[in-house]
């Protein structure tokens, strides 16, 4: 089956999908701007109110989640057609826990400043989310010629996501090289570790839907 016919499934007959994964678009991208901001304030108070933020964009996610499995459920799709919305909706929510995992570790482990790099990564993080927010806009257009705009933002995706590479392995060479404690070693791995998790996963989401992409050549 073409990935046309698919959307055709999607939207208008099943539209019901579409604000479900554009509420989806609009928690990750409010959860990724608050990590950013996590990574500006020491103050106690504004970091708990971020982290917060990050949580509750988290479980609206599962929420919504939970939402698609029941559609899922009683929608008039092929099990091929089922397949793909169900693993979509999965790498989504996997984003959103691995931004809570993000939002997380910045506040218990009271980090007093941050590398660039670390600022770095969360800022292509968020520009990776953004870039995530237009696909998932654009997914209903597919069968009206919007392909190519979905594969060039994908493209986008890929290539934030190699630079967060990139930074990750230059991070992690140069960690060991300082004159650091253990805690503070460990400390920073860990939220290197996470940020490229995250990282990862956004490239995740535009792979499964480059992959859908393929089934209509």
């Amino acid at each position: 089956m073409s990935l046309n016919t698919f959307f055709q499934y999607f939207v208008p007959k099943e539209e019901r999908f579409y604000p479900l994964f554009k509420q989806q678009a609009e928690n990750f991208v409010k959860a990724s701007s608050a990590l950013r901001k996590m990574l500006h304030t020491q103050d106690e108070t504004q970091l708990e109110t971020l982290k917060k933020e990050i949580k509750h964009c988290e479980t609206e996610g599962d929420q919504v989640l939970n939402r698609i499995y029941a559609l899922l459920g009683s929608a008039v799709l092929t099990p091929f057609d089922r397949s793909d919305v169900h693993e979509l909706a999965e790498r989504i929510d996997n984003l959103l826990d691995r931004l809570d995992d993000c939002g997380n570790i910045l506040y218990t482990r009271k980090f007093h400043e941050f590398d660039n790099a670390v600022v770095t990564m969360a800022d292509n993080i968020y520009f990776a989310c953004q870039s995530l927010q237009q696909i998932i806009e654009l997914l209903p257009s597919l069968n009206t010629g919007k392909g190519r705009e979905i594969a060039r933002v994908c493209n986008e995706v890929k290539t934030i996501e190699h630079e967060c590479d990139e930074i990750y392995g230059s991070y992690i060479s140069d960690l060991f090289s300082q004159k650091l404690t253990l805690v503070e070693i460990v400390k920073r791995k860990d939220l290197i570790q996470v940020l490229e998790n995250t990282a990862n996963s956004t490239k995740y989401i535009s792979d499964r839907v480059r992959s859908l992409q393929a089934k209509s050549s």
